[in-house]
């Protein structure tokens, strides 16, 4: 009897185990609450209530693969949920505020055809990030976008993502802005690998 008893108990705990494991299974998450980043990490958008596991996300708050809470991994459920995604440009708060990237004074936006040849062409092996950071958003945008579809049609590349272009391209100019000495083109071929 007392067998029988020890089997109904451990069959119980079994039972509520796998139920458990079902629910881990089901939480759902909104994707539009959340941005992807480029580093692969999520960023909430608004605070989201994850009622099957008690627990409340707060908007701006940064999730990373392997980091989990009450057992569910926000990140890598995520990554599963919402496969399409569009990639989140920074934001000027994140860059203000990030301690990888020093404080470059602003310097008067400089227009890149001052580098061009008497038929108005750049060559953008001789321009460095110094000349990039000091044009305008609008001339470093379209160069970083004419040469990210460069770089990608000689790799016969077909498909686009223009968020994580965009991204990219917020990136590299960042990057330029604290590596005012670097080429260019060598920053883009980094970036862009």
């Amino acid at each position: 009897m007392w067998r029988r008893l020890a089997l109904a108990i451990a069959l119980q705990f079994f039972a509520i185990a796998l139920q458990g494991v079902g629910a881990q299974a089901q939480t759902k998450l909104p994707c539009e609450a959340f941005a992807k980043t480029g580093d692969g990490s999520w960023t909430a958008l608004r605070n989201t209530l994850v009622s099957d596991r008690g627990f409340s996300i707060q908007q701006g708050s940064v999730w990373r693969p392997g980091a989990t809470v009450r057992g569910l991994d926000v990140a890598s459920t995520l990554d599963t949920q919402c496969p399409n995604a569009p990639v989140a440009t920074p934001s000027s708060d994140d860059q203000q505020s990030s301690p990888q990237i020093p404080q470059v004074p602003q310097v008067p936006t400089v227009s890149l055809a001052k580098y061009a040849d008497a038929n108005g062409n750049l060559d953008v092996r001789q321009l460095t990030c110094g000349h990039l950071a000091d044009t305008s958003a609008d001339e470093a945008d379209a160069l970083l976008a004419w040469y990210s579809g460069w770089y990608n049609g000689s790799a016969k590349k077909r498909g686009i993502n223009l968020p994580r272009v965009k991204y990219n391209i917020r990136s590299v100019i960042d990057y330029c802005k604290a590596n005012r000495e670097k080429r260019l083109s060598d920053v883009m071929e980094l970036m862009l690998k």
